[in-house]
């Protein structure tokens, strides 16, 4: 073979070689492009949507509860990985691929409130609610009344207002806290402080959660008060004699009210009711019964302010509190 002849036949075979080359380039692509598009994950605004896209009729029946609601902030965003991508890693069009993950995101999927069959408050129940309510009415203002008039202890000399109390019995859900403070005694109504703000978001939380379903919850449906109708002089703790002559009304206030649940809010709501001395921690998550209501024992919302820790018990007392009100 001359060395024409030679170089020709290389050129053949050369160009033979570009051509399966190029076929298995393409083919590299099409696979790449085909693959990318099924199984990368999606990207927004930055971040790889980890949200579980798998149908509901293959997903498996188990779930991991999630955690309590907070009670001053909303419910927390699908957590997100950030996309990570390695500029010595492109595709065949020279743009940049993202890198494989080091480790799978973890997803805990928030669970239903409940896997079981949601009980709901029996209408013959509201019905006696509603009764209740209208029975109740004139003798919470008469008990208000005699407050507003009221001269047994020294805590007259010293108040701005009285604090009788808030809301109706439309619930059957009473909370008992210890004495009006600054905000109060200039008010006149109890639990409108930061303390008393904080009690508001937790019965907002628990109507969010429909923690009792059937029954709406909020300042007006659930009655809040205290056990003293008027304010210590610097938010200090009631004497002795002052819950001696002030207890009363409290007592008035619970028979007319009728409660499924009363909710005692600290330690001095919490002796006064359960008639022994201890502290909350040793109080809390058992069922007392006071008067044919049943009764359980939390952390103060102040004591929430000064220490946060306490916000998940109470939580956790909020969820008894309701099985407690659905329960015979």
């Amino acid at each position: 073979m001359s060395d024409t002849d030679a170089r020709t036949e290389l050129a053949r075979i050369a160009r033979g070689v570009r051509q399966a080359l190029g076929r298995e380039d393409a083919r590299g692509l099409a696979e790449l492009l085909a693959r990318d598009g099924a199984c990368a994950p999606r990207v927004a605004g930055g971040a790889v949507d980890v949200r579980d896209t798998t149908p509901a009729q293959s997903r498996g029946a188990s779930t991991v509860d999630s955690a309590a609601p907070s009670m001053s902030s909303p419910a927390e965003p699908i957590a997100t990985t950030p996309a990570r991508t390695s500029s010595a890693e492109t595709d065949l069009f020279g743009n940049p691929l993202p890198a494989a993950p080091q480790s799978a995101p973890v997803v805990v999927a928030a669970s239903p409130p409940s896997l079981s069959p949601v009980i709901e408050y029996n209408p013959r129940g509201r019905a006696e609610r509603e009764a209740i309510l209208a029975s109740s009415l004139p003798l919470i203002e008469a008990a208000a009344a005699e407050i507003h008039d009221c001269r047994k202890c020294g805590l007259c000399e010293t108040r701005t207002n009285t604090v009788p109390g808030v809301g109706s019995a439309r619930s059957g859900i009473v909370f008992v806290g210890e004495a009006p403070g600054a905000d109060e005694d200039a008010q006149g109504e109890p639990f409108v402080g930061r303390a008393g703000q904080l009690l508001t978001r937790i019965i907002q939380a628990m109507e969010d959660a429909k923690l009792v379903p059937g029954v709406a919850l909020s300042r007006d449906s659930v009655y809040i008060c205290n056990v003293l109708k008027c304010r210590p002089p610097e938010n200090r703790n009631p004497l002795p004699n002052e819950v001696e002559q002030c207890s009363p009304y409290l007592l008035r206030q619970l028979d007319a009210l009728k409660p499924r649940v009363i909710c005692c809010l600290g330690k001095f709501a919490a002796e006064l009711l359960l008639g022994v001395k201890g502290t909350i921690a040793s109080m809390r998550g058992r069922v007392y019964t006071f008067r044919g209501a049943k009764m359980i024992v939390t952390y103060h919302p102040a004591a929430c302010l000064r220490n946060p820790g306490y916000k998940r018990p109470v939580w956790e007392d909020m969820q008894l509190l309701a099985r407690e009100y659905l329960s015979d």
